[in-house]
């Protein structure tokens, strides 16, 4: 059994697979923490493993973890966390593992290690030619181009961090659900808000993926995951493909990768 890690900055989510395949079991979500302690940490993965089974059946069948992560403050933590429990050395997913895919990005060591993870998903499940779309904490919006490579992205501030800048920003607006409102043009606040933030996030997306498109000159496969997917991709005027795993796929597929490469050095080291 393997144990995939995808840490972000507001939610961390464990997933479960069978070790052939790249779609987890079970998966379970739960708050990052970035003051936490080791000890802190293995009781909530401890009981988010009890979530979704026999948390001594689980524990003894891991023999593989891998993490992506976007606060290295809790890195070294994971490190610990994967000895402690289970006496297995997690594989952390960094700008210098070996991926399937060139990367065009002038600092490699700045570019969030999620939006690579969601590239190399894309590219295994959809092929080259795809835009990338994860609508989390923050939104990115990164292309991977026909010929393999990330050739690098849009950063946009979150739904949900930009609901709760306005509200603490102006006293009469408040924080609202994101939500389909009753009507595009509202006759009330809380709809006017829901349609602003539900209506303007669609049409900011549509827009830039337009915008690349016409640099390129050529069409894209288009890949929504994220947070906040579900919620918005039926209301995309053109084809879209939601991919809630996207990211917990890419990394088992940067696990298999560099498992089978070093076990194809190794044989030919042997042969050598």
């Amino acid at each position: 059994m393997f144990l995939g890690i995808d840490i972000g900055n507001t939610s961390t989510v464990i997933g479960l697979y069978d070790d052939d395949s790249v779609i987890p079991q079970n998966i379970n979500r739960y708050k990052t923490d970035k003051k936490c302690n080791i000890t802190k940490l293995i009781n909530t993965m401890s009981m988010s493993l009890k979530n979704v089974g026999d948390y001594n059946v689980i524990s003894s069948e891991i023999t593989g973890i891998a993490f992506s992560s976007v606060v290295p403050e809790v890195n070294s933590m994971y490190h610990n966390l994967g000895m402690k429990l289970f006496n297995v050395e997690p594989f952390e997913i960094r700008y210098d593992s070996d991926f399937p895919i060139g990367i065009n990005y002038r600092d490699i060591k700045k570019l969030g290690i999620d939006r690579i993870v969601n590239s190399v998903a894309a590219h295994h499940e959809y092929g080259n030619g795809c835009i990338v779309i994860d609508a989390g904490t923050a939104v990115t919006i990164d292309v991977l181009n026909f010929d393999g490579f990330f050739d690098g992205g849009i950063i946009s501030p979150g739904i949900g961090t930009m609901i709760k800048a306005l509200a603490a920003s102006a006293s009469n607006l408040p924080v609202i659900p994101f939500e389909k409102p009753d009507d595009l043009i509202a006759l009330d606040t809380e709809n006017a808000l829901k349609s602003g933030f539900y209506y303007g996030w669609i049409s900011l997306i549509e827009g830039l993926v337009q915008r690349i498109e016409k640099i390129y000159n050529k069409e894209f496969k288009i890949i929504l995951t994220g947070g906040f997917a579900e919620k918005i991709f039926q209301e995309f005027e053109r084809k879209i493909i939601l991919d809630s795993l996207l990211t917990m796929k890419g990394i088992k597929y940067i696990y298999h990768n560099r498992y089978n490469s070093k076990r194809l050095k190794l044989k030919k080291d042997f042969i050598k």
